[in-house]
Protein backbone atom coordinates (compact mmCIF):
# COMPACT_ATOMS: atom_id res chain seq x y z
CA UNK A 1 0.00 0.00 0.00
CA UNK A 2 2.71 2.54 0.82
CA UNK A 3 4.37 1.74 -3.00
CA UNK A 4 1.34 2.61 -3.89
CA UNK A 5 1.39 5.41 -2.32
CA UNK A 6 4.68 6.91 -3.08
CA UNK A 7 4.29 6.12 -6.29
CA UNK A 8 1.78 8.49 -7.10
CA UNK A 9 3.80 10.84 -4.83
CA UNK A 10 2.97 14.06 -7.07
CA UNK A 11 -0.74 13.66 -7.38
CA UNK A 12 -0.73 12.81 -3.10
CA UNK A 13 1.11 16.07 -3.24
CA UNK A 14 -1.29 18.77 -5.34
CA UNK A 15 -4.37 16.91 -3.30
CA UNK A 16 -2.83 17.99 -0.25
CA UNK A 17 -2.10 21.49 -1.39
CA UNK A 18 -5.44 21.78 -3.04
CA UNK A 19 -6.56 21.20 0.79
CA UNK A 20 -4.65 23.28 2.28
CA UNK A 21 -5.63 26.36 -0.11
CA UNK A 22 -9.52 25.61 0.00
CA UNK A 23 -9.38 25.54 4.44
CA UNK A 24 -9.32 21.79 4.53
CA UNK A 25 -5.78 21.55 5.81
CA UNK A 26 -7.20 20.18 9.22
CA UNK A 27 -7.22 16.85 6.88
CA UNK A 28 -4.21 16.54 6.59
CA UNK A 29 -3.42 14.98 10.08
CA UNK A 30 -6.72 12.44 9.58
CA UNK A 31 -5.34 10.90 5.95
CA UNK A 32 -1.66 10.71 6.82
CA UNK A 33 -1.21 13.36 4.17
CA UNK A 34 0.73 16.17 5.78
CA UNK A 35 4.00 14.61 4.63
CA UNK A 36 3.70 15.29 0.80
CA UNK A 37 3.74 18.65 1.10
CA UNK A 38 7.04 20.26 1.04
CA UNK A 39 8.21 21.30 4.73
CA UNK A 40 7.60 24.93 4.61
CA UNK A 41 3.92 24.70 3.39
CA UNK A 42 3.25 22.39 6.67
CA UNK A 43 3.23 25.39 9.16
CA UNK A 44 1.55 28.19 6.37
CA UNK A 45 -1.64 29.41 7.60
CA UNK A 46 -4.59 28.36 5.74
CA UNK A 47 -6.52 30.43 3.21
CA UNK A 48 -9.28 32.92 5.02
CA UNK A 49 -11.38 33.51 1.80
CA UNK A 50 -14.71 34.62 3.27
CA UNK A 51 -16.01 32.77 -0.14
CA UNK A 52 -14.32 29.91 1.48
CA UNK A 53 -15.80 29.59 4.90
CA UNK A 54 -18.77 27.28 4.28
CA UNK A 55 -17.34 23.76 4.89
CA UNK A 56 -20.26 22.66 2.08
CA UNK A 57 -18.50 25.13 -0.45
CA UNK A 58 -14.65 25.02 0.30
CA UNK A 59 -15.57 20.80 -0.18
CA UNK A 60 -17.33 21.82 -3.47
CA UNK A 61 -13.91 23.97 -4.74
CA UNK A 62 -12.02 21.22 -3.65
CA UNK A 63 -13.51 18.57 -5.99
CA UNK A 64 -13.57 21.22 -8.83
CA UNK A 65 -9.73 21.57 -8.62
CA UNK A 66 -8.98 17.95 -8.17
CA UNK A 67 -10.41 17.77 -11.62
CA UNK A 68 -12.87 15.47 -13.70
CA UNK A 69 -12.77 12.11 -10.97
CA UNK A 70 -13.55 13.44 -8.22
CA UNK A 71 -16.47 16.09 -9.28
CA UNK A 72 -17.95 13.00 -10.80
CA UNK A 73 -17.46 11.45 -7.15
CA UNK A 74 -18.92 14.70 -5.91
CA UNK A 75 -21.83 14.48 -8.39
CA UNK A 76 -22.65 10.85 -6.96
CA UNK A 77 -22.69 12.05 -3.35
CA UNK A 78 -25.06 14.61 -4.35
CA UNK A 79 -27.63 11.94 -4.43
CA UNK A 80 -26.41 10.24 -1.16
CA UNK A 81 -29.12 12.05 1.18
CA UNK A 82 -28.46 9.32 4.02
CA UNK A 83 -24.75 10.56 5.07
CA UNK A 84 -24.46 14.22 3.68
CA UNK A 85 -26.63 17.02 5.47
CA UNK A 86 -28.88 19.44 3.08
CA UNK A 87 -26.27 22.07 2.73
CA UNK A 88 -23.78 19.73 0.85
CA UNK A 89 -26.19 17.97 -1.09
CA UNK A 90 -27.02 21.64 -2.54
CA UNK A 91 -23.62 22.69 -2.65
CA UNK A 92 -22.18 19.40 -4.58
CA UNK A 93 -25.46 19.50 -7.10
CA UNK A 94 -23.40 22.79 -8.75
CA UNK A 95 -20.41 20.65 -9.46
CA UNK A 96 -20.41 20.69 -13.70
CA UNK A 97 -18.50 17.91 -15.70
CA UNK A 98 -16.62 20.87 -17.78
CA UNK A 99 -12.87 19.86 -19.25
CA UNK A 100 -11.38 21.62 -22.06
CA UNK A 101 -12.19 20.65 -25.21
CA UNK A 102 -8.97 18.17 -27.26
CA UNK A 103 -7.48 18.59 -30.86
CA UNK A 104 -9.01 16.60 -33.19
CA UNK A 105 -6.05 14.83 -34.17
CA UNK A 106 -5.78 13.26 -30.67
CA UNK A 107 -9.54 12.03 -31.01
CA UNK A 108 -8.87 10.97 -34.85
CA UNK A 109 -5.57 8.61 -32.76
CA UNK A 110 -8.32 6.57 -30.65
CA UNK A 111 -11.10 6.79 -34.00
CA UNK A 112 -8.04 4.56 -35.73
CA UNK A 113 -7.35 1.88 -33.35
CA UNK A 114 -10.77 1.11 -32.99
CA UNK A 115 -11.55 1.35 -36.54
CA UNK A 116 -7.88 1.15 -38.56
CA UNK A 117 -6.14 3.60 -40.62
CA UNK A 118 -8.67 3.01 -43.46
CA UNK A 119 -11.12 4.39 -41.17
CA UNK A 120 -12.13 7.01 -43.67
CA UNK A 121 -13.67 4.72 -46.15
CA UNK A 122 -16.85 4.40 -43.93
CA UNK A 123 -17.01 8.03 -43.75
CA UNK A 124 -17.97 10.87 -46.65
CA UNK A 125 -16.64 13.56 -44.05
CA UNK A 126 -16.37 13.96 -40.22
CA UNK A 127 -15.98 17.23 -38.58
CA UNK A 128 -13.17 18.09 -36.84
CA UNK A 129 -14.91 20.60 -34.34
CA UNK A 130 -16.16 19.06 -31.93
CA UNK A 131 -19.87 18.95 -30.76
CA UNK A 132 -20.07 18.33 -27.06
CA UNK A 133 -16.92 17.90 -25.04
CA UNK A 134 -16.84 15.64 -21.45
CA UNK A 135 -14.15 14.32 -19.10
CA UNK A 136 -14.61 10.56 -20.58
CA UNK A 137 -15.52 11.28 -24.11
CA UNK A 138 -15.83 14.33 -26.53
CA UNK A 139 -18.64 14.13 -29.92
CA UNK A 140 -18.33 14.76 -33.20
CA UNK A 141 -20.54 15.42 -36.10
CA UNK A 142 -20.14 13.29 -39.23
CA UNK A 143 -21.76 11.58 -42.58
CA UNK A 144 -21.83 7.84 -43.46
CA UNK A 145 -21.26 7.01 -46.81
CA UNK A 146 -24.90 6.11 -46.87
CA UNK A 147 -25.66 10.03 -46.56
CA UNK A 148 -26.44 9.49 -42.99
CA UNK A 149 -25.62 11.82 -40.11
CA UNK A 150 -24.34 10.61 -37.63
CA UNK A 151 -22.74 11.72 -34.02
CA UNK A 152 -19.28 10.00 -32.91
CA UNK A 153 -18.65 9.78 -29.32
CA UNK A 154 -15.38 9.22 -28.90
CA UNK A 155 -13.55 8.23 -25.60
CA UNK A 156 -10.78 10.39 -24.36
CA UNK A 157 -6.95 8.88 -25.15
CA UNK A 158 -5.37 7.64 -21.82
CA UNK A 159 -8.77 8.56 -19.53
CA UNK A 160 -8.92 4.66 -18.30
CA UNK A 161 -5.16 5.04 -16.82
CA UNK A 162 -5.94 8.55 -15.05
CA UNK A 163 -9.03 7.48 -13.82
CA UNK A 164 -7.18 4.15 -12.17
CA UNK A 165 -4.74 6.04 -10.99
CA UNK A 166 -7.58 8.19 -8.85
CA UNK A 167 -9.50 5.31 -8.05
CA UNK A 168 -5.93 4.02 -6.05
CA UNK A 169 -5.85 7.38 -4.71
CA UNK A 170 -9.28 7.77 -3.69
CA UNK A 171 -9.86 3.88 -2.07
CA UNK A 172 -6.27 4.58 0.00
CA UNK A 173 -8.13 7.20 1.86
CA UNK A 174 -11.30 5.57 2.30
CA UNK A 175 -9.78 3.28 3.88
CA UNK A 176 -7.57 5.69 5.75
CA UNK A 177 -10.75 7.90 7.09
CA UNK A 178 -12.55 4.69 7.68
CA UNK A 179 -9.71 3.46 10.21
CA UNK A 180 -9.51 6.33 11.73
CA UNK A 181 -13.01 7.56 12.63
CA UNK A 182 -13.07 10.36 10.40
CA UNK A 183 -16.55 9.89 9.26
CA UNK A 184 -19.32 9.13 11.63
CA UNK A 185 -19.93 5.30 12.33
CA UNK A 186 -22.93 5.45 10.02
CA UNK A 187 -20.83 6.81 6.62
CA UNK A 188 -18.61 3.63 4.90
CA UNK A 189 -15.83 5.61 2.72
CA UNK A 190 -14.76 2.38 1.64
CA UNK A 191 -18.63 0.97 -0.02
CA UNK A 192 -18.83 4.45 -1.31
CA UNK A 193 -16.09 4.63 -3.20
CA UNK A 194 -16.62 0.82 -4.54
CA UNK A 195 -20.40 2.29 -5.68
CA UNK A 196 -18.44 5.12 -7.24
CA UNK A 197 -15.86 2.65 -8.72
CA UNK A 198 -18.46 0.50 -10.61
CA UNK A 199 -20.18 3.63 -11.84
CA UNK A 200 -17.40 5.32 -13.76
CA UNK A 201 -16.15 2.05 -14.89
CA UNK A 202 -19.22 1.08 -16.38
CA UNK A 203 -19.44 4.51 -18.00
CA UNK A 204 -15.61 4.09 -19.53
CA UNK A 205 -17.06 0.44 -21.23
CA UNK A 206 -18.92 1.91 -23.95
CA UNK A 207 -20.20 -1.57 -25.07
CA UNK A 208 -22.88 -1.34 -22.16
CA UNK A 209 -23.59 2.26 -22.82
CA UNK A 210 -25.03 0.78 -26.23
CA UNK A 211 -26.59 -2.30 -24.88
CA UNK A 212 -28.34 0.63 -22.10
CA UNK A 213 -29.68 2.12 -25.79
CA UNK A 214 -30.75 -0.91 -27.53
CA UNK A 215 -32.75 -1.83 -24.14
CA UNK A 216 -34.24 1.48 -23.75
CA UNK A 217 -35.18 1.70 -27.15
CA UNK A 218 -36.99 -1.83 -26.94
CA UNK A 219 -38.95 -0.88 -23.66
CA UNK A 220 -40.67 2.29 -26.20
CA UNK A 221 -40.80 0.50 -29.23
CA UNK A 222 -44.55 0.40 -29.07
CA UNK A 223 -44.83 3.90 -28.53
CA UNK A 224 -43.77 6.30 -31.83
CA UNK A 225 -43.55 9.66 -29.52
CA UNK A 226 -40.31 8.52 -27.76
CA UNK A 227 -37.36 8.41 -29.90
CA UNK A 228 -33.91 6.40 -29.22
CA UNK A 229 -31.01 6.89 -31.32
CA UNK A 230 -30.05 4.03 -33.20
CA UNK A 231 -26.67 2.51 -33.12
CA UNK A 232 -24.40 1.71 -35.61
CA UNK A 233 -22.52 -1.88 -33.81
CA UNK A 234 -20.83 -2.56 -37.29
CA UNK A 235 -18.58 0.65 -36.28
CA UNK A 236 -18.55 0.63 -32.49
CA UNK A 237 -16.96 -0.54 -29.65
CA UNK A 238 -15.88 -0.27 -25.91
CA UNK A 239 -14.42 3.43 -26.80
CA UNK A 240 -16.48 4.72 -30.11
CA UNK A 241 -20.42 4.55 -30.29
CA UNK A 242 -21.50 5.49 -33.82
CA UNK A 243 -25.30 7.06 -33.51
CA UNK A 244 -27.77 8.27 -35.58
CA UNK A 245 -27.85 12.22 -35.22
CA UNK A 246 -31.15 13.42 -33.46
CA UNK A 247 -32.44 16.41 -35.11
CA UNK A 248 -34.63 19.03 -33.19
CA UNK A 249 -34.92 21.05 -30.28
CA UNK A 250 -32.89 20.81 -26.71
CA UNK A 251 -34.64 21.59 -24.23
CA UNK A 252 -32.04 23.68 -22.61
CA UNK A 253 -32.84 25.55 -25.58
CA UNK A 254 -36.49 25.65 -25.79
CA UNK A 255 -36.88 29.42 -24.51
CA UNK A 256 -34.32 30.59 -26.88
CA UNK A 257 -36.11 29.06 -29.98
CA UNK A 258 -39.64 29.98 -29.35
CA UNK A 259 -42.54 27.66 -27.64
CA UNK A 260 -44.08 25.97 -31.19
CA UNK A 261 -44.63 23.09 -29.30
CA UNK A 262 -47.46 20.78 -27.91
CA UNK A 263 -46.65 21.40 -24.44
CA UNK A 264 -49.35 19.80 -22.50
CA UNK A 265 -49.05 16.28 -24.57
CA UNK A 266 -45.17 16.37 -24.27
CA UNK A 267 -45.09 17.46 -20.28
CA UNK A 268 -47.48 14.61 -19.56
CA UNK A 269 -45.95 12.00 -22.11
CA UNK A 270 -42.38 12.86 -20.99
CA UNK A 271 -43.55 12.01 -17.22
CA UNK A 272 -45.75 9.19 -18.36
CA UNK A 273 -42.52 7.63 -19.88
CA UNK A 274 -40.71 8.27 -16.48
CA UNK A 275 -43.60 6.32 -14.78
CA UNK A 276 -43.10 3.41 -16.87
CA UNK A 277 -39.07 3.41 -16.93
CA UNK A 278 -39.75 2.82 -13.38
CA UNK A 279 -43.14 1.10 -12.42
CA UNK A 280 -43.52 -1.12 -15.20
CA UNK A 281 -39.70 -1.74 -16.76
CA UNK A 282 -37.37 -1.20 -14.07
CA UNK A 283 -34.90 0.83 -16.26
CA UNK A 284 -34.62 4.03 -16.27
CA UNK A 285 -32.60 7.01 -17.38
CA UNK A 286 -31.18 8.51 -14.37
CA UNK A 287 -29.87 11.91 -15.94
CA UNK A 288 -32.86 12.77 -17.91
CA UNK A 289 -31.47 16.83 -17.34
CA UNK A 290 -33.00 19.55 -20.45
CA UNK A 291 -29.58 18.13 -22.25
CA UNK A 292 -29.79 15.02 -22.56
CA UNK A 293 -33.82 15.49 -24.03
CA UNK A 294 -34.39 16.62 -27.68
CA UNK A 295 -38.24 17.68 -28.79
CA UNK A 296 -38.79 16.57 -32.14
CA UNK A 297 -41.42 17.38 -35.05
CA UNK A 298 -43.33 18.93 -31.98
CA UNK A 299 -44.87 16.65 -30.17
CA UNK A 300 -41.88 13.89 -29.59
CA UNK A 301 -38.73 13.37 -27.20
CA UNK A 302 -35.54 11.56 -28.19
CA UNK A 303 -33.33 10.60 -25.34
CA UNK A 304 -29.46 10.92 -25.57
CA UNK A 305 -26.39 9.71 -23.15
CA UNK A 306 -27.63 6.49 -21.92
CA UNK A 307 -24.15 6.43 -19.62
CA UNK A 308 -26.23 6.42 -15.89
CA UNK A 309 -29.05 3.82 -16.05
CA UNK A 310 -30.77 2.85 -12.68
CA UNK A 311 -32.52 -1.13 -12.85
CA UNK A 312 -35.03 -1.59 -9.92
CA UNK A 313 -36.04 -5.32 -8.94
CA UNK A 314 -39.48 -6.57 -9.09
CA UNK A 315 -39.77 -5.94 -5.48
CA UNK A 316 -38.36 -2.58 -5.63
CA UNK A 317 -41.21 -1.92 -8.36
CA UNK A 318 -43.91 -3.13 -5.83
CA UNK A 319 -42.55 -1.50 -2.94
CA UNK A 320 -42.56 1.92 -4.83
CA UNK A 321 -46.17 0.54 -6.04
CA UNK A 322 -46.96 0.35 -1.93
CA UNK A 323 -44.93 3.58 -1.01
CA UNK A 324 -46.93 5.36 -3.71
CA UNK A 325 -49.99 4.52 -2.16
CA UNK A 326 -49.01 5.07 1.12
CA UNK A 327 -48.18 8.80 0.77
CA UNK A 328 -51.46 9.59 -1.16
CA UNK A 329 -53.55 8.01 2.28
CA UNK A 330 -50.81 9.22 4.45
CA UNK A 331 -50.39 6.06 5.81
CA UNK A 332 -47.50 6.89 8.19
CA UNK A 333 -46.64 3.05 9.57
CA UNK A 334 -46.78 1.73 6.14
CA UNK A 335 -44.30 4.44 5.08
CA UNK A 336 -42.14 3.33 7.52
CA UNK A 337 -42.38 -0.02 7.30
CA UNK A 338 -41.66 0.24 3.46
CA UNK A 339 -38.33 2.60 4.12
CA UNK A 340 -36.80 0.00 7.25
CA UNK A 341 -37.87 -3.24 4.60
CA UNK A 342 -35.81 -1.29 1.25
CA UNK A 343 -33.54 0.06 3.53
CA UNK A 344 -30.49 -0.41 6.36
CA UNK A 345 -31.44 1.36 9.67
CA UNK A 346 -29.08 1.47 12.06
CA UNK A 347 -29.39 -0.49 15.55
CA UNK A 348 -30.03 2.44 17.29
CA UNK A 349 -32.89 4.27 15.16
CA UNK A 350 -35.44 5.82 17.41
CA UNK A 351 -38.45 4.47 15.73
CA UNK A 352 -41.40 6.62 17.44
CA UNK A 353 -39.40 9.65 16.66
CA UNK A 354 -38.99 8.89 13.00
CA UNK A 355 -42.89 7.97 13.45
CA UNK A 356 -43.86 11.29 14.72
CA UNK A 357 -41.51 13.33 11.96
CA UNK A 358 -43.01 11.36 9.03
CA UNK A 359 -46.47 12.60 10.46
CA UNK A 360 -45.13 15.84 10.79
CA UNK A 361 -43.84 15.91 7.21
CA UNK A 362 -47.06 14.78 6.16
CA UNK A 363 -49.10 17.04 8.64
CA UNK A 364 -47.83 20.26 6.46
CA UNK A 365 -49.26 19.01 3.52
CA UNK A 366 -52.78 18.00 4.82
CA UNK A 367 -55.17 19.92 3.52
CA UNK A 368 -53.47 20.45 -0.07
CA UNK A 369 -54.19 17.91 -2.36
CA UNK A 370 -51.67 15.78 -2.82
CA UNK A 371 -51.76 16.26 -6.95
CA UNK A 372 -51.00 20.44 -6.19
CA UNK A 373 -47.69 19.29 -4.31
CA UNK A 374 -44.65 20.72 -5.18
CA UNK A 375 -42.56 17.79 -5.85
CA UNK A 376 -39.13 18.82 -5.29
CA UNK A 377 -39.63 20.76 -1.71
CA UNK A 378 -41.47 17.17 -0.56
CA UNK A 379 -38.45 15.49 -2.32
CA UNK A 380 -35.76 17.97 -0.11
CA UNK A 381 -37.96 17.57 3.00
CA UNK A 382 -38.01 13.72 2.55
CA UNK A 383 -34.35 13.49 2.13
CA UNK A 384 -33.60 16.06 5.38
CA UNK A 385 -35.26 13.29 7.00
CA UNK A 386 -33.58 10.48 5.74
CA UNK A 387 -30.31 12.11 6.69
CA UNK A 388 -31.45 13.14 10.54
CA UNK A 389 -32.31 9.37 11.31
CA UNK A 390 -29.03 8.41 9.13
CA UNK A 391 -31.54 5.23 6.70
CA UNK A 392 -29.56 4.43 4.21
CA UNK A 393 -31.18 3.26 0.89
CA UNK A 394 -29.95 1.05 -1.99
CA UNK A 395 -27.84 3.38 -4.57
CA UNK A 396 -30.91 2.80 -6.88
CA UNK A 397 -33.08 4.81 -4.73
CA UNK A 398 -30.85 7.77 -4.98
CA UNK A 399 -30.53 7.94 -8.26
CA UNK A 400 -34.30 7.08 -8.79
CA UNK A 401 -35.19 10.24 -6.47
CA UNK A 402 -32.59 12.18 -8.71
CA UNK A 403 -34.26 11.29 -11.71
CA UNK A 404 -37.72 12.05 -10.41
CA UNK A 405 -36.11 15.91 -9.76
CA UNK A 406 -34.54 16.30 -13.11
CA UNK A 407 -37.77 15.15 -14.74
CA UNK A 408 -40.19 17.73 -12.99
CA UNK A 409 -37.42 20.12 -13.86
CA UNK A 410 -37.90 19.42 -17.67
CA UNK A 411 -41.78 19.14 -17.19
CA UNK A 412 -41.66 23.21 -15.81
CA UNK A 413 -39.10 23.95 -18.01
CA UNK A 414 -41.62 22.59 -21.03
CA UNK A 415 -45.12 24.17 -19.14
CA UNK A 416 -44.61 26.20 -15.98
CA UNK A 417 -48.08 24.80 -14.13
CA UNK A 418 -46.45 21.06 -14.69
CA UNK A 419 -46.83 18.40 -11.74
CA UNK A 420 -45.37 15.16 -11.81
CA UNK A 421 -47.72 13.71 -9.08
CA UNK A 422 -50.78 14.06 -10.88
CA UNK A 423 -49.08 12.63 -13.45
CA UNK A 424 -47.51 10.06 -11.97
CA UNK A 425 -51.23 9.73 -9.51
CA UNK A 426 -53.11 8.84 -12.52
CA UNK A 427 -50.87 6.56 -13.76
CA UNK A 428 -49.92 4.50 -10.50
CA UNK A 429 -53.91 4.22 -10.98
CA UNK A 430 -53.99 2.39 -14.27
CA UNK A 431 -51.11 0.49 -12.88
CA UNK A 432 -52.60 -1.20 -10.19
CA UNK A 433 -55.96 -1.73 -11.71
CA UNK A 434 -54.38 -3.60 -14.40
CA UNK A 435 -52.25 -5.77 -11.47
CA UNK A 436 -55.76 -6.77 -9.87
CA UNK A 437 -57.17 -8.01 -12.95
CA UNK A 438 -57.12 -11.74 -12.66
CA UNK A 439 -54.37 -13.18 -14.72
CA UNK A 440 -52.12 -11.05 -13.17
CA UNK A 441 -53.11 -11.89 -9.64
CA UNK A 442 -52.69 -15.66 -11.07
CA UNK A 443 -49.00 -15.13 -11.73
CA UNK A 444 -48.05 -12.83 -8.34
CA UNK A 445 -49.45 -15.35 -6.79
CA UNK A 446 -47.72 -18.43 -8.35
CA UNK A 447 -44.23 -16.35 -7.66
CA UNK A 448 -44.84 -16.11 -4.34
CA UNK A 449 -45.81 -19.36 -3.55
CA UNK A 450 -42.46 -20.65 -5.44
CA UNK A 451 -40.43 -18.28 -3.55
CA UNK A 452 -42.07 -19.54 0.00
CA UNK A 453 -41.21 -23.52 -1.31
CA UNK A 454 -37.78 -22.36 -2.16
CA UNK A 455 -37.30 -20.91 1.20
CA UNK A 456 -39.51 -23.62 3.26
CA UNK A 457 -37.61 -26.61 1.43
CA UNK A 458 -34.30 -25.75 2.78
CA UNK A 459 -35.24 -24.79 6.93
CA UNK A 460 -35.44 -28.22 8.04
CA UNK A 461 -32.49 -29.17 6.54
CA UNK A 462 -30.65 -26.62 8.20
CA UNK A 463 -32.19 -26.97 11.51
CA UNK A 464 -31.93 -30.61 11.62
CA UNK A 465 -27.52 -29.93 10.78
CA UNK A 466 -27.53 -27.01 13.57
CA UNK A 467 -28.95 -29.13 16.34
CA UNK A 468 -26.98 -32.33 15.30
CA UNK A 469 -23.98 -29.79 15.79
CA UNK A 470 -25.14 -28.83 19.46
CA UNK A 471 -25.97 -32.21 20.25
CA UNK A 472 -22.24 -33.14 19.32
CA UNK A 473 -20.57 -30.61 20.96
CA UNK A 474 -19.65 -29.52 17.22
CA UNK A 475 -20.89 -26.12 17.36
CA UNK A 476 -18.08 -23.72 16.71
CA UNK A 477 -18.18 -19.49 16.20
CA UNK A 478 -15.48 -18.34 14.04
CA UNK A 479 -14.26 -14.62 14.82
CA UNK A 480 -12.75 -12.64 12.41
CA UNK A 481 -11.06 -8.94 12.89
CA UNK A 482 -11.06 -6.67 10.40
CA UNK A 483 -9.22 -3.89 9.50
CA UNK A 484 -6.95 -4.33 11.97
CA UNK A 485 -3.53 -4.31 9.71
CA UNK A 486 -3.13 -0.76 10.04
CA UNK A 487 -3.23 -0.80 13.57
CA UNK A 488 -0.59 -3.22 13.68
CA UNK A 489 1.82 -1.46 11.18
CA UNK A 490 1.36 1.09 13.30
CA UNK A 491 2.85 -0.34 16.39
CA UNK A 492 5.35 -2.28 14.23
CA UNK A 493 6.96 1.09 13.42
CA UNK A 494 5.98 2.63 16.85
CA UNK A 495 8.16 -0.65 18.35
CA UNK A 496 10.98 -0.50 16.14
CA UNK A 497 11.21 3.68 16.79
CA UNK A 498 11.06 2.80 20.49
CA UNK A 499 13.72 -0.06 19.89
CA UNK A 500 16.27 2.17 17.95
CA UNK A 501 15.63 5.25 20.60
CA UNK A 502 16.68 2.94 23.47
CA UNK A 503 19.90 1.73 21.89
CA UNK A 504 20.72 5.24 20.87
CA UNK A 505 20.37 5.87 24.67
CA UNK A 506 22.34 2.90 25.98
CA UNK A 507 24.99 4.06 23.16
CA UNK A 508 25.11 7.70 24.75
CA UNK A 509 25.47 6.74 28.21
CA UNK A 510 28.01 3.85 26.99
CA UNK A 511 30.10 5.88 25.42
CA UNK A 512 29.80 8.63 28.46
CA UNK A 513 31.14 6.35 30.92
CA UNK A 514 34.01 5.64 28.10
CA UNK A 515 35.23 8.80 27.83
CA UNK A 516 35.51 9.16 31.56
CA UNK A 517 38.18 6.42 32.30
CA UNK A 518 40.28 7.37 29.13
CA UNK A 519 40.54 4.07 27.87
CA UNK A 520 42.92 3.70 24.45
CA UNK A 521 43.71 4.03 22.26
CA UNK A 522 42.85 7.95 21.66
CA UNK A 523 42.28 10.44 18.85
CA UNK A 524 43.07 14.00 20.64
CA UNK A 525 43.04 12.65 23.99
CA UNK A 526 38.85 10.94 22.77
CA UNK A 527 39.25 7.55 23.62
CA UNK A 528 38.16 6.14 19.90
CA UNK A 529 35.90 3.66 21.40
CA UNK A 530 33.87 6.64 23.03
CA UNK A 531 33.80 8.28 19.92
CA UNK A 532 32.58 5.71 17.50
CA UNK A 533 30.18 5.07 20.02
CA UNK A 534 28.94 8.86 19.43
CA UNK A 535 29.39 8.74 15.94
CA UNK A 536 27.28 5.31 15.56
CA UNK A 537 24.58 7.31 18.02
CA UNK A 538 24.33 10.49 15.91
CA UNK A 539 23.49 8.42 12.42
CA UNK A 540 20.67 6.65 14.23
CA UNK A 541 19.62 9.52 15.52
CA UNK A 542 19.58 11.81 12.29
CA UNK A 543 17.77 9.29 10.90
CA UNK A 544 14.98 9.19 13.46
CA UNK A 545 14.48 12.58 13.12
CA UNK A 546 14.69 12.52 9.69
CA UNK A 547 12.29 9.87 9.71
CA UNK A 548 9.85 11.33 11.81
CA UNK A 549 9.69 14.42 10.09
CA UNK A 550 8.98 12.94 6.93
CA UNK A 551 6.07 11.07 8.55
CA UNK A 552 4.35 14.84 9.37
CA UNK A 553 3.94 13.12 13.02
CA UNK A 554 5.54 16.08 15.02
Amino acid sequence: MEFKRYRHFQRYREIAQILVTNGLGFVLDRLDLAKYLPFKERFSSEDADPEKRNMAVRLRLVLEELGPTYIKMGQLMSTRADILPPNYIRELRKLQDEVPPLSFVKIEEVIKKELGDNYKEYFEKIDSNHRAVASIAQTHHAVLKSGQDVILKVQRPHIKQKISTDMEILKNLARMAEERGVFPGFVKPTQLVQEFEDHIRDELNFELEINNIEKFGNNFRDNSNIIVPEVYNNLSSRRLIVMEEIKGIKLNELTEKGQDVDVDFLAEMGAKALMKQILIDGFFHADPHPGNIYIVDKNKLAFIDFGLMGRLTEDDRNHLTVLFVALLHKKVDIIIDIMVEIGVAHDNIDMERLKLDIGDLLDRYYDINFVEIDFMVLLDEFMKLIYRHHIRLPEQFYLLARAFAVSEGVGLLIKPSFKIVKVGNEFLSDLIRSRIKPENIIDITVNKLWNLRKVSKNVPDKLVTLLNKVTNDELAINFRHQNLENLIDKLDIFSNRLSISLIIAALIIGSSMILQIDKEPLILNIPVLGLIGYIIAGIFGFWLVFNIFRSGKF
